[in-house]
């Protein structure tokens, strides 16, 4: 079979992978795969089976590495991730069809790795959801601990108007977070409580 030519390639005409190297994905444990695009893929029917092992292999092998959903492009850390001989790895690379099928050099940074476009598109999602979750997450958070906050100031004697002035329950909230970090308790909420009224947070409540 003929091999594949492996040309130099300028840094300067390569696509800027879109995701960062310091991208936090702690947790991260699986993949999302479309297996029904896969075994419907050209890729799928006309690689050979060895191939197709290592190219799968690869797909989960690049969730592991710096950026996301990519690989490195050094045949001698790409035959070591996937444990088999150097000389073996380089002739299936050079297949018409092998391992590498569709990856491409990209600039990460001041380095130059490999990326797949269905592998880019996946790992973005990844993040994409990631970010979502968290924002998700923490606004949960906020709920749960604002509403809280309402039902100590309630329990302290606040009126229900009091506590139904979103402002002045962020403000209570904000100054909690800074002079009173960790568990809240009813003397961190009557410290609160006797802030807001000194700084006349609580007539703007009164008054409307």
């Amino acid at each position: 079979m003929k091999e594949a030519l492996l040309r130099p390639v300028d840094s300067d005409a390569l696509d800027q992978y879109p995701i960062a190297e310091d991208e936090d994905l702690k947790g991260h444990r699986f993949v999302m795969f479309d297996h029904d695009r896969w075994l419907n893929s050209d890729t799928f029917l006309r690689m050979s089976a060895e191939c197709g092992w290592f190219y799968l292999n690869l797909i989960f092998l690049s969730q592991k590495q710096r950026p996301i959903g990519t690989l490195p492009d050094d045949d001698e850390l790409l035959a070591s991730l996937l444990r088999i001989d150097l000389g073996r790895w380089k002739e299936l690379r050079a297949r018409q069809m092998g391992p590498l099928h569709k990856w491409r050099r990209v600039k990460c940074g001041n380095k130059i790795r490999l990326a797949h476009p269905v592998v880019t598109k996946i790992a973005e999602e990844t993040v994409e959801s990631r970010i979502l979750r968290v924002q998700s997450n923490e606004e949960k958070a906020v709920y749960q601990r604002l509403k809280r906050l309402r039902e100590g100031l309630l329990f302290l004697g606040c009126d229900k108007s009091v506590v139904a002035d979103d402002v002045l329950v962020q403000r209570i909230d904000g100054w909690l977070t800074e002079h009173a970090p960790g568990k809240r308790t009813r003397a961190s909420y009557e410290r609160a409580l006797m802030h807001a009224v000194a700084q006349k947070w609580m007539l703007r409540a009164v008054s409307a």
